[in-house]
């Protein structure tokens, strides 16, 4: 299932980043390795989405009821990938590069 509007809100997720409470799956953070950045660069990057960078919202491949919200966000010629959710933390379900 998709929709076109963010399910979670853009600042509730930056505020829980902001509170260190977030997680970033081992897929995401092997992927944006691979794309030669660190932690810290891609949390600036996550920090710096605005609203209009949302793609989609969609469900879990896994589980319908859980929802994640994709943006796309071009930073220095690298189109970015991005899927975060919410559940007691912000997690970082994807970060990579846009095919």
């Amino acid at each position: 299932m998709e929709k076109k509007k963010a399910h979670y809100s853009l600042q509730s997720i930056k505020d829980l980043i902001n509170e260190c409470q977030y997680f970033i799956t081992r897929s995401a953070r092997v992927d944006y390795i691979n794309l030669g950045l660190e932690d810290d660069e891609v949390i600036e990057i996550i920090m710096s989405l605005n609203n209009q960078d949302l793609y989609k919202s969609m469900t879990s491949y896994n589980n319908n009821k859980i929802w994640q919200d994709v943006y796309h966000k071009t930073i220095e010629n690298l189109e970015l990938y991005i899927k975060l959710q919410i559940t007691s933390e912000a997690i970082v379900i994807s970060f990579k590069e846009r095919t």
